[in-house]
């Protein structure tokens, strides 16, 4: 993983800074305001399309509960979509669906005759 990003303005951070003014809670002994979401952010947001939320987790060696975390809220705020076509994952699933109606109604037919 390289880094592009390099003399450019986080994305994200000038976008919604209210993202970053207030902590947000993780563990007990970190202090308040010590943890940078502004980098895991802008690489969720340039990768997202090309690794998996581990790979991403595994890359910047951060706990994978984190950036899902963080995947959720760029996706509340818009800036990255869902990965998978759900509309089409339904098309697909009643299409099994529909066929296995199918074999049923044949094989009552069979028996019928």
């Amino acid at each position: 993983m390289t880094n592009s990003n390099e003399n450019i303005a986080p994305v994200v951070k000038s976008a919604f800074p209210e993202l970053y003014a207030e902590h947000t809670f993780h563990m007990k002994k970190a202090v308040s305001y010590t943890y940078n979401y502004c980098v895991i952010d802008e690489v969720i947001l340039e990768f997202w399309g090309e690794m998996t939320m581990a790979q991403i987790a595994e890359a910047l060696n951060e706990y994978p509960n984190r950036i899902a975390y963080r995947v959720q809220v760029l996706k509340t705020k818009g800036l990255i979509k869902n990965k998978y076509n759900m509309e089409r994952a339904d098309l697909l699933r009643q299409r099994k669906q529909a066929a296995t109606w199918l074999k049923d109604i044949d094989n009552k037919l069979a028996q019928c005759s």
